[in-house]
């Protein structure tokens, strides 16, 4: 079994998808338990191969990829057999081929690399001998795979939040070892969408309303949140120019910087409107409680209080937290970037 064995990888096995078709559904007909059972059915829970989130979205099916892949790459010649369900539904639907595509080209990278693969440490280190790309694509997997597990919790009526998190949590991580910042984006386009699924942080979220909405430069481009539109970033200027100790921040013609003195995180925000002048603001950095390093000030990143008011010029330099990162450090800046995605600032009554 060989890279031929990829759907769509080869005319051939285009040209026999009927006679597949044909296979599978003998396969499917013999006397066992049918997929079509309910879950309520099934005390093992095998039955939910029906469940359908999300329009297309086929989550049993999604979550036999990896070992399947993983069955083709080790030349298991069982394979077609032990998962023929999943190759039938392959075949008819495009959202899962696509997935399956995505996936298989990146377990193979990492199975079978072009080059030769370099002596990996432990930790940080194995990431980083890590192609880009397929960080970028295992990033984008993991939150994907996070947005299923809350679909699915939300459609059975059940709290699965702590598996969620821990794939976001995931993801975030893994993006930092990607320093191509175009890369990184698209690794975590789908991050604060997914993040508010999350019931308590999606409350939070729409609570308050948002005075000015900031963004990384090199995190996001072209964002809306409220009708404000968030400046695209040229990265092509930006580059060679930004500064690794300092997060810089973006809200439509305002800016601001993210430094870092000791172990605090400082913010620092410039030329705030009149109305905020004199007063104090409630900060809300919305992906906060996904990094658990960063102590942040009173204890809720959604909800931090400014140490002192905006003053009269619409300067406001105030701590969001402590942490052991390092921003000089480049995947613990990464790290931290990504954690700044979206930081709201809203007038406290």
């Amino acid at each position: 079994m060989n890279d031929e064995t990829i759907l769509g990888g080869s005319s051939e096995l285009r040209g026999n998808y009927q006679t597949l078709g044909l296979w599978l559904q003998q396969i499917l007909q013999r006397p066992e338990p049918s997929i079509t059972e309910t879950a309520t059915a099934d005390n093992d829970g095998e039955a939910q191969l029906e469940l359908t989130l999300a329009g297309n979205y086929h989550l049993s099916f999604y979550q036999q990829l990896p070992d399947f892949i993983m069955a083709l790459l080790n030349n298991d010649l069982q394979a077609p057999l032990t998962y023929a369900p999943l190759l039938f539904h392959l075949a008819a639907c495009r959202e899962c081929h696509s997935a399956y595509l995505d996936l298989y080209s990146s377990m193979h990278a990492a199975v079978y690399p072009i080059a030769t693969r370099p002596l990996l440490g432990q930790g940080t280190r194995t990431l980083s001998a890590t192609p880009h790309r397929m960080l970028s694509h295992l990033s984008q997997s993991l939150i994907s795979q996070a947005e299923a597990i809350l679909l699915q919790a939300r459609h059975e009526h059940m709290e699965n939040d702590a598996a969620a998190r821990s794939l976001l949590q995931l993801a975030l991580r893994v993006s930092a070892h990607i320093t191509q910042s175009t890369l990184r984006r698209e690794a975590l386009k789908d991050l604060v969408r997914v993040a508010t699924l999350f019931e308590q942080a999606s409350t939070s979220y729409q609570s308050a309303s948002s005075e000015h909405s900031y963004t990384p430069v090199l995190a996001t481009s072209g964002n809306t949140r409220r009708g404000a539109v968030v400046r695209r970033a040229d990265s092509s200027v930006h580059a060679h120019t930004v500064d690794n100790a300092v997060i810089r921040l973006q809200a439509q013609s305002l800016e601001g910087n993210i430094v870092q003195r000791g172990e605090i995180l400082e913010l620092q925000l410039h030329n705030l409107e009149e109305s905020l002048r004199g007063s104090f603001v409630i900060i809300s950095v919305f992906l906060g409680s996904l990094l658990e390093p960063v102590r942040w000030s009173g204890g809720n990143p959604g909800a931090i209080m400014s140490v002192v008011p905006v003053d009269e010029n619409g300067t406001l330099i105030t701590p969001l937290g402590t942490t052991d990162l390092r921003l000089t450090q480049p995947e613990e800046r990464n790290l931290l970037e990504a954690t700044f995605m979206l930081l709201n600032i809203h007038k406290h009554v």
